[in-house]
């Protein structure tokens, strides 16, 4: 129920950019790292069930296609402890420019969204350097790194 409260949520952010941008967007909501392999899970516009896709070898490709957010949870259950947590939270990966990023969030109070904070590291080697940090999501909106959290869908 709270990882449902939590996408309603974020669904209400992603409608105030799509509003503003006026475009099909998708906006990442967790990732989990495994391996060397990113799972990323994102909320697609108008949509319930947020899809998953797999980041492996420099290419991003639609991992499962789930019919319910609780197949995604078993999947990968640290997405519901990540609503409720204080700690850093993987959110996103990028590549841009020969570089790759990796985007975390961490909450003050894990009841107020708006009390987050959003770190972008660089990975070089397995070692990671923070690139930058935003006090929230709308400190972020207007760089380079907001193309990791909110995704144009190509049609």
């Amino acid at each position: 129920m709270k990882t449902k409260l939590f996408l309603t949520f974020i669904a209400g952010l992603f409608s105030l950019n799509s509003f503003a941008q006026k475009s099909t967007q998708e906006m990442a909501v967790y990732a989990e790292k495994k391996g060397n392999d990113y799972y990323l899970i994102r909320l697609a516009e108008g949509v319930e069930v947020p899809k998953v896709y797999v980041y492996s070898n420099g290419l991003i490709k639609p991992y499962k296609n789930y019919t319910e957010l609780k197949e995604i949870v078993m999947d990968f259950p640290g997405m519901m402890t990540s609503n409720n947590s204080t700690k850093e939270e993987l959110v996103s990966v990028m590549k841009k420019d020969n570089h790759f990023y990796e985007i975390t969030s961490q909450r003050k109070d894990p009841k107020n969204f708006e009390k987050t904070t959003i770190t972008v590291y660089e990975v070089v080697n397995n070692q990671k350097r923070i690139v930058e940090e935003y006090g929230s999501l709308i400190e972020l909106m207007p760089t380079p790194y907001k193309d990791a959290i909110f995704i144009d869908i190509k049609k």
